[in-house]
């Protein structure tokens, strides 16, 4: 029977740890499949599987899928699945260890004028750096006086990135390469354009995930709030499209 997308949700931590305890006690598990990083379908994932890979995409972090008697529960996890493979039955076992792992993971949330980097273990925050620098708003008048203001405005864009940068060696640097994943929050563009100028976030690219953490101050209780954040997942729920399913 065709499986149509019912809903789709984000879960905590705690919250899917339920879920997925549910999931193995339920013993209507029929299969479990994961899939690493940007892998393709797997021979003997099944027709269900295959349909839930399709409709989700390409995530940074893989995906878990869970074909139960009634419905298929796809899983895109905060941090990336390590193995792909099929399971007859239920095995929610990697994907428990992502969500219970004492990762250390580093953060650097950034908006023009605002920024904060720390470095969480196992959730909790234990180095941290914030800070201000104004930078001007945009400047509508044209002629000489726009040029000089964006010239103005670029020079303080830049001074403000090079701290910033500055401030991230020094947090990050006392853990070495014990940082496991680092995520950037805040304004896309300005952190592209942050990248672009930083080395240090360009060297830091290979464990830098690309899901960006909403925030719209940076600041110390910004990142004290981040932990859920960190470590959501979000679940997608297909259903036989017979029993009034939308999507």
């Amino acid at each position: 029977m065709e499986m149509g997308l019912t809903e789709q949700y984000q879960a905590g931590k705690a919250g899917l740890l339920r879920l997925l305890a549910e999931v193995g006690d339920s013993g209507a598990c029929l299969r479990s499949v994961y899939f690493a990083p940007h892998s393709s379908a797997i021979a003997g994932a099944g027709a269900e599987v295959e349909n839930a890979l399709r409709q989700v995409g390409d995530t940074d972090t893989g995906l878990a899928v869970f074909v139960l008697n009634d419905r298929t529960l796809a899983v895109a996890p905060p941090f990336p699945v390590r193995d792909s493979y099929v399971f007859d039955g239920a095995d929610t076992a990697q994907m428990v260890g992502i969500l219970e792992r004492d990762l250390t993971v580093g953060v650097l949330l950034l908006r023009l004028g605002n920024y904060a980097v720390g470095v969480f273990r196992g959730g909790e925050l234990v180095a941290s750096k914030s800070g201000s620098r104004y930078v001007k708003n945009r400047h509508k008048a044209g002629g000489t006086s726009q040029r000089r203001f964006e010239r103005s405005r670029e020079r303080l864009r830049r001074e403000l990135f090079d701290r910033v940068c500055r401030e991230a060696e020094g947090i990050f640097a006392p853990f070495g390469g014990g940082i496991d994943h680092i995520f950037m929050g805040g304004e896309r563009h300005t952190l592209k354009l942050f990248v672009d100028r930083c080395g240090l976030a360009q060297r830091l690219a290979p464990i830098t995930l690309g899901r960006t953490l909403a925030v719209e101050r940076p600041g110390k209780r910004a990142l004290e709030k981040l932990p859920y954040e960190i470590w959501k997942s979000r679940v997608y729920v297909f259903s036989p499209k017979s029993i009034g399913a939308t999507g």
